[in-house]
């Protein structure tokens, strides 16, 4: 009986069209033993039937672009370029023909043993030579198994190769997909990884990073130069290069918010959007060649002229690092807030100034994420959960929004939209009630969970010591108090 393949099971989500958290969560419902990280073809098979990975094949993926090929944009960002095309299929192409080869070896050797064999004459065991040399030509003569669900597997893993490149990165063992023609670095932050880099231009060299395995290309210029000693021992840019196939790269990631520097941007404004009477919607597009780089979970400074500045918790994913998104609370009397409201319009100069905060994700963690939001505390955990989306973290979150009216719930249809489309997520609106009371009667057991809680003081207090003393362990409490 041949020995079932071992995918990773970052593959072999993709392959049959899941999320990786979805497959984690199966795997630990039915019991599926694991080796390193990795699942058996047979396991991942038993999970989802041949059925289910036709309908979610790579190959139809592709027979989807085709279809649609007017559009060029899709097209572009969906698949690589005839370069980068070429080059993979140029390395399967060596792969293959090092697989006949292979099987030509085992073929010969194969003939050999059936010829010494057969050489035996009237051995005592003559019998059961015999019995192996027929069962040696039927096995061979064995027609292959019709709709083998493993060759179907295999074939969309041999597509996959093509259409895309998994991407780790060492020491964190973080994994992603690199699509169309991305750069290492951008495939990497829009996957939710807090690589280094700077410019994200090819001119400061921060986003440098050793090649342990497989093939890159430059697919941009860049302007910093690479010392021989650096080219020798293959450090690239992930800013200027891509992957042509599978690669390993050793390169450097922010843990903590001092891991990040302090930047000045100066930017425009995008657009400005009442939510409610009361909520206003700043989205701010940073120049591509000067990117906010920043943790989910941490604020900035928005300075308009001459004016003081006022901190904002930034309310988007840091793996959209142009556009940063800001919930402003129409009732404030601060300089910043009153021009945003009466003075400021798109294409009006902004500065941005930071991150700083330690309002952050605990990656490491395999707790249940509870996120307890008061009024425009929703922000920074609206930057929380879609790293966390992004990131394809597989634990339970459940995201507990307070308001004093519903009217106040100004993005209530997105989180509606997370709890429709995600397993494990689970919207619950609190309007004029204790979500304390809530929560707790969700989760009695608080030392299984990690709980994110935003806001104005007077709430966060209350709620971290009602939340304390009904078990929560201090070192679960992550607190980020909104003005």
């Amino acid at each position: 009986m041949d020995t079932p393949r071992l995918l990773s099971v970052f593959r072999a989500a993709r392959l049959v069209g899941v999320s990786r958290g979805n497959l984690q969560r199966r795997i630990r419902t039915e019991g599926i033993t694991t080796f390193e990280g990795k699942i058996s073809t047979d396991d991942l098979l038993a999970l989802y039937p041949a059925t289910e990975l036709h309908h979610d094949s790579e190959y139809e993926r592709v027979q989807h672009i085709k279809k649609h090929a007017f559009a060029n944009r899709l097209r572009e960002r969906l698949l690589p370029s005839a370069d980068i095309l070429a080059d993979r299929v140029s390395e399967l192409g060596q792969e293959l023909a090092a697989t006949r080869a292979h099987l030509a070896q085992y073929q010969t050797v194969l003939d050999q043993i059936t010829t010494r064999l057969r050489d035996t004459g009237e051995s005592p065991n003559k019998k059961e030579i015999h019995g192996l040399l027929h069962w040696v030509k039927d096995t061979l003569a064995a027609p292959p198994v019709p709709n083998d669900p493993h060759k179907n597997l295999f074939a969309n893993d041999t597509v996959l190769r093509i259409m895309a490149a998994h991407i780790k990165i060492q020491p964190s063992n973080h994994e992603f997909w690199l699509e169309g023609n991305d750069s290492i670095l951008d495939a990497g932050v829009r996957a939710g990884l807090a690589l280094n880099y700077g410019c994200a231009n090819g001119n400061c060299g921060l986003c440098k990073a050793r090649i342990i395995s497989g093939k890159v290309k430059k697919n941009q210029h860049h302007d910093y130069v690479l010392s021989e000693a650096e080219k020798n021992r293959d450090y690239v840019l992930m800013c200027s290069c891509t992957a042509v196939t599978d690669v390993v790269l050793e390169a450097l990631e922010a843990s903590s918010e001092n891991d990040i520097p302090t930047q000045k941007i100066i930017t425009k404004i995008k657009s400005i959007e009442r939510a409610t009477d009361s909520i206003l919607i700043l989205h701010v597009q940073t120049p591509r060649i000067q990117r906010l780089r920043f943790l989910a979970g941490q604020s900035v400074t928005l300075s308009l002229d001459n004016k003081t500045g006022t901190d904002f918790p930034i309310a988007s994913c840091p793996c959209d690092d142009r556009n940063l998104f800001f919930h402003i609370p129409c009732d404030s009397e601060k300089p910043v807030v009153q021009a945003l409201i009466h003075n400021s319009k798109k294409g009006d100069a902004i500065t941005v100034t930071g991150p700083h905060g330690h309002f952050l994700f605990n990656e490491a963690s395999k707790r249940a994420q509870l996120y307890l939001a008061y009024g425009t505390g929703f922000a920074p955990i609206k930057s929380l959960i879609e790293h966390a989306m992004a990131l394809e973290i597989p634990a339970a979150m459940d995201l507990f929004w307070a308001v004093d009216k519903k009217e106040n719930l100004y993005m209530n249809n997105l989180c509606r939209s997370w709890d429709d489309a995600l397993d494990n997520f689970n919207y619950h609106p609190v309007i004029d009630t204790d979500a304390v009371e809530h929560l707790l009667e969700k989760y009695d057991n608080l030392e299984t969970v990690d709980v994110y809680i935003a806001g104005p003081e007077i709430r966060t207090k209350c709620a971290s010591e009602k939340l304390l003393a009904a078990g929560l362990p201090d070192k679960q409490l992550t607190v980020s108090t909104i003005d």
